[in-house]
């Protein structure tokens, strides 16, 4: 990886939808050079093209982050299993008391209450969750290298 494979990856995670070459403008190297390397690029360092929608606009209200304790031999499976609720976003086990860390959406507190007594609590292995509501989103972004 050099400046130039950087400076591809920073203008698709500006917007992945960005054209060859427009990109090729920005970087100031030729479109060939910019789509040889973003082939090799796809291949190894992305992932996946994706999007960020207005989650207000589409009626989800709520942003939650969820921390929870679990049994130590059904860590596994716990995770497993919030990864699999379309409301759950992002799961991460973490450090200190707290064993995941996931994110939720949802349209109402209604909608959230439910998540955590119905789905998220009988999951076989939570032991304990604390939820936080997020109130403003000061920044919701991927850090751009």
């Amino acid at each position: 990886m050099d400046k130039i494979d950087l400076a591809i990856i920073r203008s698709l995670m500006k917007n992945s939808r960005m054209k060859i070459s427009q990109m090729s403008k920005e970087i100031d190297v030729p479109d060939a050079t910019i789509s040889n390397r973003l082939k090799k690029l796809e291949d190894k360092v992305i992932k996946r093209y994706t999007m960020i929608p207005n989650w207000e606009k589409l009626g989800v209200e709520i942003t939650s982050i969820i921390i929870i304790q679990t049994e130590s031999e059904k860590h596994k499976t716990v995770k497993e299993m919030l990864s699999q609720l379309r409301e759950v976003s992002e799961v991460y086990s973490v450090s200190g008391e707290y064993d995941l860390l996931i994110k939720v959406w949802v349209k109402s507190i209604n909608q959230l209450n439910k998540l955590i007594n119905q789905k998220i609590r009988s999951i076989d292995g939570v032991e304990d969750l604390t939820e936080m509501i997020v109130m403003e989103r000061v920044k919701e972004d991927v850090p751009i290298i």
